[in-house]
C-alpha cells in the first residue's frame, strides 16, 4: 500500500473520497434510498470538484506560459468523449431489443444531445429532472456532463482575460469571490421563477465551478494542519447535512 501511495504522489486521494460520495449520494437518491432525498446535490459537489481541478490545470499552465488550448481541449476530450461513446454504442445496441420503436427514437435522440453536450439544453426544453418521466431516460445523467463540457470551453477564455487585465492573486481571488457571490444569486432568484433553466443550464450552475476556482486560489492561505483539518471535516459534515 505504501509503495502505491508513492508511486502516485500526486494523486488527490481526498478528490476522489469526495467524487465517490457524489456518485453515492446521486444513485441513492435516484434508487429512493430513505434519507437521500437530497442526494442529488451530489452533482453540486462535482461541478466544484470541476471547477477546482480545471482552475488548477489552466491557472498553473498560465503562470508558466505554457498554456495551450489545443492541448487542454485535447486531453478533455480524451479523459471524457471514448468512454461516453463506449456507453452509448452499447446502450444503443441494447436498447434496439428492448424498447419501442418511438422510445428507441428518444432514446437516440438524447444519445445525439449527449455525444454533442447539449444534452442539458435538451432536457431544459422538454423535461424537468424530478419528473416521474425522467427515471426512464437512462441518458439523464449526461446533462451534467454537457454543462461542465460548456463550462470547459468557456473557462480558459475567461481565465486568460483574467490574468491579463489583473496581475495580483490577491485581487483575482477577491474577483472570484464577488464574481461567485452575485452569480448565486441570479441563481437563487432563477430557481424561483425557472427553476428547472435555474437546475440545467450554465449560467445558473457556474458558480459552483467558481467556487471550486476560489478553493484553488485559497487553498495555500491556511497552513495550520489542524484548521484544514478542521475545515475539512465541517465540509463533510454539510455534504451529509
Amino acid at each position: 500500500m505504501r509503495e502505491e501511495i508513492a508511486s502516485k504522489p500526486n494523486f488527490r486521494y481526498d478528490i476522489n473520497v469526495l467524487r465517490a460520495f457524489a456518485i453515492l449520494g446521486v444513485m441513492f437518491f435516484h434508487y429512493k434510498v430513505p434519507f437521500f432525498q437530497g442526494g442529488f446535490s451530489g452533482v453540486d459537489v462535482f461541478f466544484v470538484i470541476s471547477g477546482y481541478l480545471m482552475s488548477k490545470i489552466i491557472i498553473n499552465s498560465i503562470n508558466r506560459n505554457e498554456f495551450s488550448f489545443k492541448e487542454y481541449l485535447g486531453k478533455r476530450l480524451k479523459r471524457i468523449v471514448p468512454a461516453l461513446l463506449f456507453l452509448i454504442f452499447v446502450l444503443a445496441i441494447i436498447g434496439f431489443f428492448f424498447y419501442l420503436p418511438e422510445d428507441y427514437k428518444i432514446n437516440q435522440k438524447n444519445a445525439t444531445s449527449s455525444l454533442l453536450f447539449f444534452s442539458n439544453i435538451l432536457y431544459f426544453l422538454n423535461s424537468n429532472y424530478f419528473d416521474p418521466s425522467s427515471d426512464t431516460n437512462i441518458l439523464l445523467h449526461t446533462w451534467s456532463l454537457s454543462v461542465e463540457w460548456q463550462f470547459y470551453l468557456i473557462y480558459p477564455f475567461l481565465l486568460l482575460l483574467l490574468y491579463r487585465v489583473i496581475k495580483k492573486k490577491r485581487a483575482i481571488l477577491l474577483f472570484f469571490i464577488t464574481s461567485t457571490i452575485l452569480i448565486f444569486v441570479f441563481s437563487v432568484i432563477c430557481t424561483t421563477f425557472q427553476p428547472t433553466a435555474s437546475f440545467y443550464l450554465l449560467p445558473t450552475r457556474c458558480w459552483e465551478m467558481q467556487f471550486g476556482g476560489i478553493a484553488f486560489l485559497a487553498e495555500n492561505f491556511i497552513r495550520n494542519y489542524k484548521w484544514r483539518r478542521a475545515l475539512a471535516i465541517l465540509g463533510y459534515i454539510l455534504i451529509f447535512c
